[in-house]
């Protein structure tokens, strides 16, 4: 049965659009207002272009994209608003709120086959280098940057094309030092939502701190080894995940030896995760090597 008369308000992170793409299944014939269209393709659903937005990312996005926009559906039979916040992660996971938001149906988690920007002889690392946000700060989430370092240098040792991913312009959003040492690195922001994605389902591994590379290597079956910092309120592992519904067998976690469960995204957590980089070459051996 399809849903013309149904239109979903989504949120606006990148993140958020995987998770949320992964109940538009039972949602055929809706209408998604989103800054992201090109995670939806292969879906039956059509785009509407949201609002203007003052998040940097989703405006560039918006401003580059080549999607065709659809317009909102006349009639509309009911709006769907998926949100989660403290309430929600204090008593649940994001899938938990998202599954409570459309009518308790079952995600299914893929993505849409996008094409590699560039491929290597030697199989390619995705690394997620520490950065922060002006428009939404949260240091407390962030792992220690020394971490991500350290990982770079394990995957360079181990034969891998490290290519360091993201989108800092020094002012809105700027890199935590030290920085991992890559072959690649694209830092400015360069490759679309298409080509970003398109290097994550071609990659080998992805490393980083939490973030939209969660959903995303989750849905296109990518290993990942996620480096936790603080936060752990509402970034804990089963807060971002779903094992009744997420393939996890090849994802892994770096956690700090005291995980601080806070809830404020300036707190001072306590990051350190002793014996690092031998966890990580153990995580890498058993499930990527």
């Amino acid at each position: 049965m399809r849903n013309n008369n149904v239109i979903i308000n989504s949120m606006h992170g990148l993140g958020d659009n995987i998770y949320q793409r992964s109940f538009m299944h039972a949602y055929p014939g809706a209408t998604v207002m989103t800054p992201w269209p090109e995670i939806y393709g292969g879906l039956d659903v059509k785009c509407a272009r949201p609002s203007e937005t003052k998040l940097r990312t989703q405006r560039k996005n918006l401003a580059r994209t080549g999607y065709a926009w659809s317009p909102i559906p006349p009639g509309l039979s009911k709006i769907y608003r998926p949100r989660y916040g403290l309430r929600e992660l204090a008593n649940g996971s994001i899938i938990d709120a998202m599954r409570a938001t459309f009518d308790g149906v079952q995600p299914v988690f893929d993505l849409p086959a996008f094409d590699a920007p560039f491929h290597h002889d030697a199989p390619i690392a995705v690394v997620r280098p520490v950065t922060i946000r002006k428009e939404w700060r949260n240091e407390a989430r962030a792992p220690r940057a020394e971490y991500v370092r350290d990982a770079a240098r394990v995957l360079k040792d181990h034969g891998f094309h490290v290519v360091s991913v993201a989108d800092v312009d020094g002012v809105n959003e700027w890199l935590v030092p030290p920085n991992p040492i890559a072959d690649r690195v694209i830092h400015d922001g360069a490759l679309n939502v298409s080509q970003l994605l398109g290097l994550v389902q071609s990659a080998a591994v992805v490393v980083g701190g939490v973030g939209w590379i969660v959903p995303a290597c989750i849905a296109a079956g990518t290993p990942l080894y996620g480096i936790l910092g603080g936060n752990g309120g509402h970034n804990r592992p089963e807060t971002i995940t779903d094992p009744d519904t997420m393939d996890l067998r090849r994802v892994g976690w770096a956690t700090p030896d005291n995980f601080c469960q806070c809830a404020n995204n300036i707190h001072d957590c306590d990051k350190v995760i002793h014996g690092f980089s031998e966890q990580f070459d153990a995580w890498l051996q058993k499930h990527v090597l």
